[in-house]
């Protein structure tokens, strides 16, 4: 293992904003990592994990202390069936699959793979960037469905204790675009991500926009592999293509407000975008309330602006720098506040 000094961090990351690491470093095993963290320790320095950089804003300094990239690889299916059944006690798992799959590998290549064996459980994730460790962290969804959904625990070396942990789905307290990981922040690095799939299931195509895709195809009851196309198509509908700008896709959580705030909401802004969550409460379409009752697509601050076609996504332009992409957050937060009474939260985070 390298270790390297003073790496720009722009070329590492979607939004390609970012000073230099102080020290930085590409791990590809737990070995690797245990010395990574060894160092940073010995020298005195913070640690940040970088991935596939796609969920995370780079501050203009730099990061000083050890950026440790991951890249521990590997997807494999699990063949210990007693290992199997201690996953999750008592629970019938013939129809089911468990994957082991290495943090760094790129999130959609998982997908793609799982999807061409036939198991169900990943598809409606298709075209999210990034690696596999993030997934847990982040909660990752899209399209009516989240990562908890099939993970069936985590492993992950623990630094407060420096010594490696596997922790069961109820352990990693999953919930909407949030985890133990991200709560903790810091105490855990992520190595391997077990997954749960299913070899014989039903699509999930009840989000409107998977809906109203396969109605105007005439498709009535598409295939696992239709449904992954479908996202993709979607998706790449209202992203702006990588290669030209810089992003981090949807760059705020969509809120989620009691009943009573929906009803109102909903007598003021008849059109208005919602689906109920299981405790009663519901979540409400950010994108929509950006662009029908904010009307930002376009907004600009200095060489960031919101995106024409999807109002959750900032895009900078070469030389922009992360504090524009702040204030233009900022100003949009403040803006839903005004309009709609609601504070919203960024999905992406700064590292400043």
């Amino acid at each position: 293992m390298n270790i390297l000094e003073n790496v720009r961090l722009a070329e590492y990351t979607t939004f390609k904003i970012g000073g230099p690491a102080r020290f930085f470093c590409i791990v590809t095993s737990e070995k690797e990592l245990l010395e990574a963290v060894q160092f940073a320790r010995e020298k005195g320095q913070k640690v940040f994990v970088l991935g596939g950089g796609s969920n995370i804003l780079m501050g203009d300094k730099g990061f000083d202390g050890l950026v440790i990239k991951m890249e521990i690889m590997g997807i494999e299916e699990e063949k210990n069936e007693k290992g199997i059944e201690n996953y999750e006690s008592g629970v019938e798992l013939a129809n089911f699959v468990i994957i082991f799959v290495g943090a760094g590998e790129q999130w959609d290549t998982l997908v793609e793979k799982t999807v061409a064996k036939g198991l169900y459980g990943l598809e409606n994730l298709s075209a999210i960037p990034g690696t596999v460790g993030a997934a847990p962290v982040q909660n990752i969804g899209a399209y009516g469905s989240d990562a908890a959904q099939t993970i069936s625990k985590v492993r992950a070396f623990d630094s407060k204790n420096m010594a490696f942990v596997e922790l069961s789905n109820s352990e990693c307290n999953f919930s909407y675009r949030d985890s133990r990981f991200k709560n903790e922040k810091g105490r855990y690095i992520i190595t391997h991500v077990y997954f749960k799939l299913s070899k014989d299931a039903s699509v999930n195509i009840g989000y409107k926009d998977l809906k109203d895709y396969f109605l105007v195809k005439g498709i009535a009851a598409p295939s696992l592999a239709q449904v992954r196309e479908a996202v993709i198509d979607i998706r790449w509908g209202k992203l702006p293509d990588w290669k030209m700008w810089g992003t981090a896709g949807s760059f705020f959580k969509n809120p989620i407000v009691s009943a009573n705030k929906f009803i109102a909401l909903k007598k003021i802004y008849p059109d208005l975008p919602g689906y109920p969550e299981n405790d009663g409460r519901v979540k409400v379409s950010l994108g929509w309330i950006l662009d029908k009752v904010c009307h930002v697509k376009g907004m600009e601050k200095g060489k960031v602006q919101v995106y024409e076609k999807q109002a959750l996504v900032l895009v900078s332009k070469p030389g922009a720098i992360s504090e524009e992409v702040v204030t233009l957050a900022h100003e949009l937060m403040n803006l839903v506040k005004e309009k709609t009474g609601i504070e919203i939260e960024g999905e992406v985070e700064w590292v400043n």
